[in-house]
C-alpha cells in the first residue's frame, strides 16, 4: 500500500508503521527516563547536595541516550531493507558513529563538574532498566 504524506512524498505503509512505532517507543523510554532522573536526582541529593550540575547532567545524558536509540534504528532498518548486504561493516559503522557521540557528549561534560558528568553517563544503563521493568511487570502485552 502508498501512501501519499503531507509534503505530497509517496511513502510505503510499513515505512509509515515503522515511524509511528520507533516514536512510540522512544515516548515510552523518555518518559521513564524522566523518572528514572528523578530518581537518581534524589538519590545524588543525599550525597552531593542539590547541584543543578547533575541535573543538567542527567538531562544531557538522557537526550544523548535517545539519540543513541534513534540512529541504532535508522542503522539496523537501513542494513534490513538493504537486505542485509554488507551487513557486519555498516552494524561496525554505525556502532562507531554512535560510540564517537557518546564520547563527545561525555567529553563536554568533563569541562564541566565532576556530577554533571556522572549524571550524563546514567541514563545510558535506562534501556536495560526500562525494558526488564517492563518484561517483569508487563500486563500481558506485547514485549
Amino acid at each position: 500500500i502508498i501512501i501519499v504524506n503531507k509534503k505530497g512524498k509517496i511513502i510505503n505503509r510499513r515505512t509509515l508503521l515503522e515511524k509511528e512505532d520507533l516514536k512510540k517507543e522512544l515516548l515510552f523510554i523518555f518518559i521513564r527516563s524522566l523518572f528514572l532522573n528523578l530518581a537518581a536526582y534524589l538519590i545524588s541529593v543525599v550525597f552531593i547536595g542539590f547541584t543543578f550540575s547533575m541535573a543538567a547532567g542527567l538531562l544531557l545524558g538522557t537526550s544523548g541516550m535517545l539519540f543513541n536509540l534513534f540512529l541504532l534504528n535508522m542503522s539496523v532498518n537501513k542494513i534490513v531493507k538493504s537486505g542485509g548486504i554488507k551487513s557486519s561493516s555498516r552494524m561496525f559503522g554505525g556502532y562507531i558513529a554512535r560510540m564517537f557521540i557518546i564520547m563527545a557528549l561525555i567529553s563536554g561534560t568533563m569541562f564541566f563538574e565532576l556530577s554533571c558528568t556522572i549524571g550524563a553517563v546514567i541514563p545510558y544503563f535506562y534501556p536495560k532498566l526500562i525494558y526488564a521493568g517492563k518484561t517483569l511487570f508487563g500486563k500481558g502485552g506485547k514485549t
